[in-house]
């Protein structure tokens, strides 16, 4: 199964009105998430808005998704699997419901 995986890098704040948000990040954290296009070494990262600024007042936040291959539990499969059953719902005793005309 394909998860993504969030790899924090740093947070910012918008810069008064405007559509600008400075992000500040470690360049050692960078480094480790860079990855190779034609000889370049590129960092490819997203920003999200934060639902609630933090004590820092970052109103941002950044990070690189890289989508994971993780192992599903294995489940039997085929004409011999076992069948998944449902329990029958308990019976309601008829003065558990006065409304009831019988």
């Amino acid at each position: 199964m394909k998860k993504f995986e969030k790899t924090y890098i740093g947070k910012g704040k918008q810069i008064g009105d405007l559509q600008i948000v400075r992000i500040s990040c470690k360049i050692t954290d960078l480094v480790k998430l860079a990855h190779n296009y034609n000889g370049e070494n590129y960092i490819t990262f997203e920003v999200a808005k934060l639902q609630n600024p933090d004590n820092f007042g970052h109103t941002h936040t950044a990070y690189v998704n890289k989508m994971t291959e993780t192992q599903e539990l294995a489940t039997p499969q085929g004409p011999n699997a076992p069948k998944k059953t449902r329990k029958a719902p308990k019976p309601v005793p008829a003065e558990a419901n006065p409304d009831l005309p019988f």
